[in-house]
């Protein structure tokens, strides 16, 4: 058992691991499904932030070492939703361009449409 200080790396590993996988999926979630890109690394901080005071009641850690803990995998989510906001960018342009153009088409349409029906044609 590996001890420093007063903190057992043995008592909590599922906490070290489960933080860290649901970390990656609220950034991928929030990042590329909702373009949501602030979202994630605030999220993560606060969720892990409330367990930095709720697990010292369960095991024998202070709060100190878990905010921390909390603030550098709020640090990380924050990296990876700037790498998907910079990944995503073209993407969001091209279909912003898109729908300009769709809508630009749809008007002229309508325009069209509606020429021909007062003319009676």
């Amino acid at each position: 058992m590996l001890t420093l200080a007063d903190i057992s790396y043995t008592a909590i590993p599922n906490f070290l691991l489960i933080s860290i996988v649901g970390m990656l999926i609220l950034s991928m979630i929030f990042g590329l499904l909702t373009n949501r890109f602030i979202l994630a690394p605030v999220l993560t901080f606060v969720l892990l932030g409330i367990a930095a005071f709720i697990l010292p009641n369960f095991f024998d850690i202070t709060y100190q070492p878990l905010l921390g803990y909390a603030t550098f995998l709020a640090v990380l989510s924050l990296l990876l939703s700037l790498l998907f906001w910079y990944l995503t960018r073209d993407r969001r342009r091209q279909r912003k361009l898109k729908r300009e153009r769709d809508q630009e088409r749809e008007e002229f349409e309508n325009k069209y449409n509606r020429r021909e029906k007062e003319n009676g044609l």
